[in-house]
């Protein structure tokens, strides 16, 4: 099953309108994740996490009018993402006949243009290995910066990477680390993160450059491109 998370603010975005229901050619966002994951034939639930104050307009506006096949269930989120992803395997805890053979996908809301062929990646590997998260290396110089803005070294890019969702876990190990999160008051970036803290192993696939996450007005310039030209880009 998916969990979708979308409790973004979109501070960054530098709109009144939240990044995740801006609209890529008359379709919010949001949406287009959704419609993404439904379509995969091994999704066959979808949690969807909003603001507690977005419930009626997302289940109104947005996912009524669209013909869904899996079934999709609202849940509100909390403070911060760790929270709002902790709703949502709530919820998939709760729906699912087995932890351990259940595998979640969490994703962002915000990454519209999500490859079946890379979930299809991040499961496989998941089913081997118990947690799985889609990675890109990194090709710029990456320097360490301290005080009065002064470089203090030149990190090693070949073993830094950047993370992308969707980050697949069975569900059994990744409740457990959310747990041993709360038991000791670790706050992670990602869910990957959390699972480390809680000495779980995380294994990697290479991810795809296209699945970006729309943060910035910039990054909505580059969505606008990669809509016009995917049949073409991800042939």
């Amino acid at each position: 099953m998916a969990v979708i998370v979308a409790g973004g603010k979109g501070v960054r975005m530098q709109s009144d309108l939240k990044k995740q229901y801006m609209t890529l050619d008359g379709i919010p966002v949001l949406v287009r994740t959704i419609t993404a994951f439904d379509s995969h034939p091994c999704v066959d639930e979808i949690i969807l996490v909003v603001p507690k104050t977005d419930l009626d307009y997302c289940r109104d506006e947005l996912i009524r009018p669209v013909a869904l096949s899996a079934p999709l269930h609202i849940v509100p989120g909390g403070i911060s993402r760790q929270d709002s992803v902790s709703a949502g395997l709530a919820m998939a805890n709760y729906l699912s006949a087995d932890n351990k053979s259940t595998l979640v996908l969490v994703h962002d809301g915000v990454r519209p243009f999500v490859n079946p062929s890379l979930v299809d990646a991040c499961l496989d590997k998941a089913k081997e290995t118990g947690a799985c998260i889609p990675v890109i290396e990194i090709s710029d110089t990456v320097k360490e910066i301290r005080a009065e803005s002064r470089i203090s070294k030149t990190l090693d890019r070949r073993i830094l990477f950047r993370a992308q969702t969707p980050q697949v876990f069975r569900l059994d190990r990744i409740l457990a680390a959310f747990s041993h999160a709360l038991k000791n008051d670790f706050s992670g970036t990602d869910e990957a993160s959390i699972l480390e803290h809680a000495h779980i192993p995380v294994h990697t696939v290479d991810g795809d450059p296209f699945n970006i996450k729309l943060t910035t007005p910039q990054d909505l310039l580059l969505a606008e491109f990669i809509l016009k030209e995917r049949d073409h880009i991800l042939a």
